[in-house]
């Protein structure tokens, strides 16, 4: 729901919508990719061969559908570009990346802290461009070896109540800081996918600032983790369907994302609907039903069962 409002409010400008972005960029990437790390150490086995079909499916499947997206909304010629990932989709080769080298990223706990540095001065190398993500892979990659590492007795450390209190002041510092900085921060200093020329920093800047991003990042998401817990089947249900969550939003707000909202709304209105939508859609999108009519264009598994039949 968190990662649908951050691309929700992306085409807006104003200040609570600039407000809103930084602080859910803060923290959303870092949290999303930790628990995607997380749920990686449950896999059964380390199997290169499905780990790449079931990702580079629907990789190649939504490539497709932003590409006609984009045309029919232009009117420019269809064209894809697959070494570059849209929009939302670097996190499927992000992810294939991080799963392929998860025996690495889980070896010693010094991968973490050496993958940060390595995100670090990634942003020095001008010109990299945004094939496969790279840069955005390296810069995330601690995050997901930390998932891949979590051990679950620290579950009780995080989760006491004197634990609970920093951490909602932690988020409540992070917003009042987002609110204090929204005109002199720009965003895409928190999707580190550019390096600090092509953000026209200088790198000792850059570097600074992303080394400042990493930090609250990691703090910000042991805040997350040490508020969760808890049952709630409904919030369940909708992690459980994380996938076609994340992949049909951005079919949604396309629209949006080339040529802003035009209903004219109070920014204030819009931000509540924006809310309202991300909440509704992730639960819709997530439903039993949803899951079953979408998997033939997110699933490879559905069409090989299908032949074997």
């Amino acid at each position: 729901m968190v990662v649908v409002f951050g691309h929700a409010i992306e085409p807006l400008s104003g200040q609570f919508a600039e407000t809103a972005a930084q602080w859910v960029f803060m923290f959303h990437m870092p949290a999303f990719v930790f628990v995607s790390g997380y749920v990686t150490r449950y896999s059964s086995k380390w199997a290169p061969g499905r780990t790449v079909l079931k990702l580079a499916f629907p990789y190649v499947i939504f490539t497709l559908l932003h590409g006609w997206i984009a045309s029919a909304l232009t009117g420019d010629p269809f064209s894809v570009d697959f070494l570059t990932p849209s929009w939302t989709l670097w996190y499927l080769v992000a992810l294939a990346a991080w799963r392929l080298s998860a025996p690495l990223l889980r070896s010693t706990w010094w991968v973490v802290p050496a993958l940060a540095v390595a995100g670090i001065l990634l942003g020095t190398v001008a010109g990299l461009g945004r094939e496969l993500s790279l840069e955005r892979i390296v810069c995330f990659a601690p995050f997901f070896a930390a998932g891949l590492m979590w051990n679950d007795k620290w579950w009780v450390k995080i989760r006491t109540w004197p634990m609970r209190v920093a951490a909602v002041a932690a988020l409540a510092a992070a917003l009042v800081w987002s609110w204090m900085s929204e005109q002199t921060v720009i965003r895409s200093i928190f999707f580190m996918s550019e390096s600090y020329e092509d953000i026209g920093q200088y790198n000792g800047e850059g570097m600074l600032q992303r080394t400042g991003v990493l930090i609250a990042g990691a703090l910000l998401t042991l805040a997350l983790l040490s508020l969760s817990g808890g049952s709630n089947r409904m919030l369940a249900s909708v992690g459980a369907a994380t996938l076609p969550v994340y992949l049909l939003h951005p079919l949604v707000l396309y629209p949006a994302h080339l040529d802003d909202y035009s209903i004219g709304w109070p920014e204030s209105i819009m931000i509540v609907a924006l809310v309202v939508f991300s909440v509704v859609f992730s639960y819709v999108a997530s439903r039993p039903f949803v899951v079953r009519l979408t998997r033939p264009i997110m699933d490879y598994t559905f069409w090989r069962d299908l032949v074997r039949r």
